[in-house]
């Protein structure tokens, strides 16, 4: 007897985790996503107008996704000390964000920014969200709890995405910067190169100009940080 209730027990368990597993989804209301639609321009254009050097940190983290702010903290961190052994096992936009951070570091680009300087890099004048607002974009989309822009050409492939948590869209800054790089990317497959000589490869055609030494010793840690 002990053993049928023992069986019946795990029984009850695994039907309540499949019936919470399919629950079936909410659908919003044409009104609700209109609304949710009007709301995603605001929040995109607030982001916009962060003052990098003296916004407080606090507001700005607010405006971002949890995943974004973990994956803030552990991008800085990767970008100070990560050697290159480990930095060329990451996917391509960190690759990216890591080298395009240590130059900057190096010349001493980032210090104006008194504090949280990967937050102020990638939301700043050459970070992801400035670069993008001078591209095409198309309109704003909305899939239930997810809001995303594509490019004019493409609208209904998205570069931009924005997540609806506490009552409020909030930007999605990894899976943005992935999707945003996706095109860079493909430069380096079709070379047949690896990830980190094509992120090199970029960021020196784009700041050839300006600096000097942009090469594989920015895939390791700047000295003297």
């Amino acid at each position: 007897m002990t053993n049928i209730l023992k069986i019946l027990f795990i029984l009850a368990i695994l039907v309540q985790t499949f019936s919470c597993h399919n629950s079936p989804t909410v659908e919003m209301t044409e009104s609700e996503i209109q609304l949710r639609k009007q709301a995603l321009e605001p929040a995109y254009q607030n982001l916009l107008n962060i003052p990098a050097k003296t916004a407080v940190p606090d507001s700005v983290l607010l405006m971002l996704t949890d995943n974004s702010r973990y994956w803030l903290e552990n991008i800085e961190r990767a970008a100070l000390y990560e050697d290159s052994a480990f930095v060329v096992q990451r996917p391509f936009h960190e690759i990216m964000v890591i080298v395009t951070y240590r130059l900057l570091l190096r010349e001493n680009v980032l210090a104006e920014y008194p504090d949280y300087k990967m937050l102020r890099f990638a939301l700043g004048e050459k970070g992801i969200l400035r670069r993008a607002k001078d591209l095409k974009l198309g309109p704003f989309e909305v899939k239930n709890d997810r809001g995303s822009r594509g490019l004019a050409e493409s609208p209904k492939v998205p570069i931009l995405i924005f997540k609806w948590d506490e009552m409020r869209w909030k930007f999605d800054l990894p899976e943005s910067m992935q999707l945003l790089t996706r095109g860079l990317e493909t430069i380096g497959v079709k070379k047949d190169w690896s990830n980190a000589k094509t992120a090199i490869y970029l960021i020196e055609k784009y700041y050839h100009n300006i600096f000097f030494n942009i090469n594989e010793s920015l895939l390791s840690p700047v000295p003297a940080i």
